[in-house]
């Protein structure tokens, strides 16, 4: 009798491991994968923390959910930053701080019209615009960073994540390519 127990729990053992064994595997892929994706990125932690942060990652086997992951997050970004910019903008009285915010305005917009083509380009399976999308959102958040001697903390920290955001995107866009 004892023996049948024994035979039993080793069946249900070896079955609860076949059952588990996939996921195991899933969330080593999903994390090697994403390792992949950000080791040449600048900041590569804060290319998986902002890859792993959305839901989506957990399949890892659609490379272009990462690359929409961060278009998604250069959006939500940039739509923020678009925000900010106008809140201080109308808030401050320094006229000539109230103009430096005034000029990134529009750097801020055409990240966003940059984000929208690169969502297109990505539903098109189109890496080569994603990718030149990519670069420029970067070059935007630099140009705004440039009209300031001493850009303002707030905005600076706005602008790194927009611009490694867009590294991100132009990054997996050129994986998706040789893919």
């Amino acid at each position: 009798m004892a023996s049948f127990y024994v035979h039993v729990c080793s069946l249900l053992i070896f079955i609860a491991f076949i059952l588990v064994s996939p996921f195991i595997g899933l969330s080593f892929a999903r994390s090697d994968i994403i390792e992949t994706l950000c080791t040449n990125t600048t900041d590569p932690s804060f290319c998986i923390n902002a890859l792993k942060s959305d839901p989506r990652s957990d399949d890892p086997t659609i490379i272009a959910v990462f690359e929409q992951i961060a278009i998604d997050l250069a959006i939500a970004n940039a739509t923020d930053t678009l925000q900010f910019l106008n809140e201080q903008r109308n808030r401050t009285k320094d006229t000539r701080l109230k103009a430096f915010y005034g000029y990134c305005i529009p750097d801020c917009q055409d990240i966003l019209i940059d984000t929208d083509d690169a969502k297109e380009a990505l539903l098109a399976q189109d890496y080569y615009t994603v990718d030149t999308r990519g670069q420029s959102i970067m070059e935007s958040a630099d140009g705004c960073d440039s009209y300031f001697t001493k850009p303002p903390s707030q905005l600076l920290d706005r602008n790194r994540s927009i611009r490694l955001l867009g590294e991100m995107i132009f990054l997996i866009a050129q994986y998706l390519v040789t893919e």
